[in-house]
């Protein structure tokens, strides 16, 4: 009898135990049902109705955040990719991240001002041609782009540091690179992303019959990088730079034409101490260290006259490290671009923790900004990415028939366009049917 009762009452403190545990998890969230409470990162879970900050919602899958109160500065507001909150009163601004960003799925109808949208993309202007064009970027309020007309300007999202720029870690004398003439071309070319709106291989297989150059990547290759590092993966490593190090001058050629789109094609023989030849950004003089840190290949009237140029600065060591001041120069005066040292200190955000990434502060300037209702008088105009249609870069005139120019930025200006006439007329989201007929309509010569 007494054994029975003991049993009994083990169960009973079983049970006890186990409904406290019960009670413990749904207080702290953990039992919940999707639609009613929000993960947070602190590992607990509010209930919907709880948000008492505003709500800004990232409509393409880009951050992994299901749900978490964010404090910037004095400001404090709820990050989430649920879709669910939409609607939701507390959702004050839609972030979208360019290379995710799919103009069939749109959050549409539009919730008017009173919701901003916000642009972030990094990437090359030829990810998504649809952006190119102010019909389609007008809709923003907020952005994040290589330019800096942005909201947070990524221009020198490339260029690590002011330390990186007049530092001499990778730097060969030119002596030196004089005497590897014999094994080495003079020129190097690193490009594995072929057939580009810019055309540069065009530009490049014409000046390779006039100048020796090396060709390591997948594009017009001539030379093999070794095994270890043959992974385009591999070009932030050291093996890589000592072999870029080493030639007099490297081809910096990027794979689209914008202002301020400058990438690491410019940057990395920048820092390495290699002359850059650059075809790009028309806005690149405003970015280099010195007036001369770079030669371009915009001023020259044909490759051929661009080969005669860099055999002539190759020949005459005082005109070659003319080039590079930033890195033979007096320590206190290898940078005379007070624009670029202002931009590189002003620069909140970084590679490391404590700055904290782009993602995290171009997140903190919505949510600033939808708290002090500044998403009115703002939108994002064409000069955020500024990028004229695509041009032959020998002759430097737009052909019509280039697959860059007819299928592509055309194409992506009648998309805008489409896009935008739905929009405005408070379309809710549109079948593919819908958008091809309207867009037909619209731009029948096109088709």
């Amino acid at each position: 009898m007494k054994q029975r009762t003991c049993m009994l009452s083990l169960g009973i403190v079983v049970v006890l135990l186990t409904l406290v545990q019960i009670y413990s998890l749904y207080a702290n969230g953990y039992w919940r049902r999707e639609d009613r409470t929000i993960g947070l990162s602190d590992g607990f879970n509010y209930f919907v109705t709880d948000i008492s900050v505003p709500t800004i919602l990232w409509w393409t899958p880009f951050t992994g955040n299901k749900g978490s109160i964010k404090k910037c500065g004095s400001f404090e507001c709820h990050f989430t990719e649920n879709r669910k909150f939409q609607h939701h009163p507390s959702t004050k601004a839609i972030m979208f991240y360019g290379s995710n960003l799919n103009y069939m799925d749109l959050p549409l109808p539009r919730n008017g001002l009173n919701v901003s949208w916000a642009l972030l993309h990094e990437e090359s202007p030829k990810n998504r041609p649809i952006l190119l064009h102010g019909k389609f970027l007008s809709l923003f309020n907020y952005s994040s782009t290589f330019s800096r007309k942005s909201h947070l300007p990524l221009t020198l999202q490339f260029l690590g540091s002011f330390e990186d720029l007049v530092g001499t870690t990778h730097f060969i004398a030119t002596d030196l690179k004089d005497k590897l003439l014999s094994e080495l071309a003079p020129v190097v070319y690193v490009h594995s992303d072929c057939g580009t709106p810019s055309r540069r291989d065009e530009y490049v297989q014409e000046l390779m019959k006039h100048i020796r150059v090396d060709s390591y990547g997948a594009c017009l290759n001539n030379k093999k990088l070794p095994r270890e590092i043959s992974s385009m993966t591999n070009m932030d490593d050291e093996r890589f730079f000592k072999i870029v190090a080493q030639y007099k001058f490297t081809l910096a050629f990027e794979n689209a034409f914008c202002d301020d789109y400058i990438t690491e094609k410019l940057w990395r023989p920048l820092t390495l101490g290699s002359v850059p030849i650059y075809m790009g950004s028309p806005s690149v003089r405003d970015w280099l260290p010195n007036r001369n840190s770079a030669i371009l290949a915009s001023d020259f009237e044909s490759p051929e006259d661009l080969a005669k140029y860099l055999t002539e600065v190759g020949r005459d060591k005082r005109k070659y490290e003319s080039f590079l001041r930033h890195k033979l120069g007096p320590a206190d005066g290898r940078v005379s671009n007070g624009f670029l040292k202002d931009a590189l200190a002003s620069r909140k955000w970084g590679i490391d923790p404590v700055r904290g990434s782009f993602i995290d502060h171009f997140e903190c300037y919505v949510c600033r900004s939808v708290h002090e209702h500044v998403n009115q008088k703002s939108v994002v105009s064409e000069g955020h990415y500024k990028c004229p249609p695509p041009v032959n870069p020998l002759t430097g005139r737009a052909d019509e028939d280039d697959w860059w120019y007819d299928v592509i930025w055309y194409r992506g200006k009648c998309e805008a366009t489409t896009v935008r006439k739905f929009v405005d007329e408070g379309k809710s989201p549109y079948t593919p049917g819908e958008f091809r007929r309207e867009m037909t309509r619209m731009c029948p010569d096109w088709w």
